[in-house]
């Protein structure tokens, strides 16, 4: 009895799935990969900041350790498995703190708008309910075009302060952006990243390095108070 052998498959042939699902993958791995690059180098910086200043490393951690956001944040580490994603493979290129900065903007301009305490009225006005519903969009519009005003003067002096060609060692063009001076030293300089129980506390670090600025940017007014309070 002869068996007949299957036809060579088509090489064009992507199975059951369809062009728009690949496209679909292909947006998510970016997204994850991103994720991945965005939690690598806040370690790298959390894991510099241990090294470089432990004291100051340690009271940091002391003082967000009791805080919702440190349990919760921890919680989700956890459950979604991110130390997996993170030391999975070759390590990442560091991404620069200007592009951290820039995508945690926006959000921290809107935790500190809804928190923002808004002065109490003596006695209703007319027109009262429609400022109050306007009012929070508003200081987020004017909060939002200040920092797009900042960014563009930022751009323009880093634009006419960088020469047009530089160039590395090697001849080829040097990346600016991943090489920027970094909080705890060049961003290039920064200390591999350690696997294990340091991990999360090490993420949480380097985002207190990184965004400590944008951060005290938008305390309240009345911040000499303990951290705590």
């Amino acid at each position: 009895m002869t068996t007949t052998s299957p036809p060579p498959s088509d090489p064009t042939d992507t199975g059951p799935l369809t062009p728009t699902d690949h496209r679909a993958f292909a947006f998510l791995g970016h997204v994850n990969s991103g994720l991945r690059r965005y939690l690598c180098t806040l370690a790298r910086h959390g894991v510099a900041l241990r090294r470089e200043a432990p004291e100051r490393a340690r009271l940091l951690l002391d003082t967000v350790r009791p805080w919702p956001l440190y349990k919760g944040g921890q919680f989700l580490f956890d459950l979604m498995e991110w130390e997996d994603l993170m030391v999975d493979g070759a390590p990442p290129p560091v991404m620069p703190t200007e592009r951290i900065v820039s995508a945690c903007t926006l959000p921290v301009q809107l935790i500190a708008a809804a928190t923002e305490e808004a002065p109490a009225a003596a006695r209703p006005v007319p027109g009262q309910r429609t400022t109050a519903a306007l009012d929070l969009p508003l200081r987020l519009l004017t909060s939002t075009a200040r920092s797009a005003l900042l960014g563009a003067a930022q751009d323009l002096t880093d634009l006419l302060g960088t020469p047009a060609h530089p160039t590395g060692t090697d001849g080829d063009t040097a990346h600016i952006a991943d090489t920027a001076p970094g909080p705890e030293g060049t961003e290039a300089e920064l200390p591999p990243l350690e696997a294990g129980f340091y991990l999360y506390e090490d993420v949480v670090l380097g985002a207190l390095a990184v965004l400590g600025p944008l951060l005290a940017d938008h305390a309240p007014t009345d911040s000499a108070s303990s951290p705590g309070s």
